[in-house]
């Protein structure tokens, strides 16, 4: 029964991405590439990195100190900071670079063969303006939030890796002075695929459907991206002991 809500909570939340991909303007096909690592430096602290390269699109490396709440260790709290260079449009030759502080909790539990996650992440992001294809040194400011859900459903298997099955849905709503409204959907990300853990490494393949909306009039674009991503997990805690 529990897997079963959690499995209508994901359905209701794609009903939306459904709904707005019928007003698409145009669609494009890319390669989604990352790296992502958490390392253990004590029983509640843990380095978070990340990497991400969208060909054609962008390119984002992330940092953060995470904190783990409680025995269980299900509730984390991370806050750091990423640097984000946007790819120009067609015509153009100049980066668009951005610095994002940012904050996040998660949440994570296990039912059976399942594990779910539960993310809320904040970012302010420093968008340095472009004018006639020169940087100005000047910069846009709005925030984000962020809610992703999380779901995998792990194969009982005997040998020493483990196979996996994983969809997500993740929301994102741009809000600000210069957004419309001062609160608007940014974009709806809807993923599907395989993972395959091996001791502290996994390797996850995926289809995702990006749907971004305009900042300032109801146009969007649709990106089908294969994403392939690579999670590391260290621990330096017994190099202290």
């Amino acid at each position: 029964m529990c897997c079963s809500k959690y499995l209508k909570l994901v359905l209701i939340l794609l009903l939306p991405a459904f709904s707005f991909s019928q007003n698409k303007i145009t669609e494009k096909q890319q390669i989604w590439l990352g790296y992502i690592t958490q390392t253990k430096l004590s029983n509640h602290l843990s380095w978070w990195n990340d990497a991400h390269w969208v060909p054609e699109s962008f390119g984002i490396v992330r940092s953060g100190l995470i904190y783990h709440f409680g025995k269980e260790k299900q509730f984390t709290t991370t806050l750091g900071y990423a640097f984000a260079e946007f790819y120009p449009p067609e015509g153009k030759s100049t980066f668009r670079p951005e610095h994002r502080p940012w904050g996040q909790t998660t949440y994570q539990h296990k039912s059976n063969s399942f594990t779910f996650l539960h993310r809320l992440r904040y970012e302010a992001r420093y968008r340095e303006i472009i004018v006639d294809d020169n940087l100005q040194n000047e910069f846009n400011f709005n925030y984000r939030f962020r809610y992703l859900v999380q779901m995998r459903y792990f194969f009982k298997t005997e040998k020493t890796g483990k196979l996996f099955l994983t969809a997500s849905d993740e929301l994102l709503f741009n809000a600000g002075s210069e957004i419309k409204n001062s609160f608007r959907l940014d974009q709806n990300r809807i993923s599907a695929g395989l993972g395959y853990q091996y001791k502290n490494v996994t390797f996850q393949l995926a289809y995702m459907n990006q749907l971004i909306e305009s900042n300032v009039d109801s146009t969007f674009k649709m990106n089908h991206n294969l994403q392939f991503l690579v999670f590391h997990h260290f621990d330096w805690r017994k190099k202290n002991l």
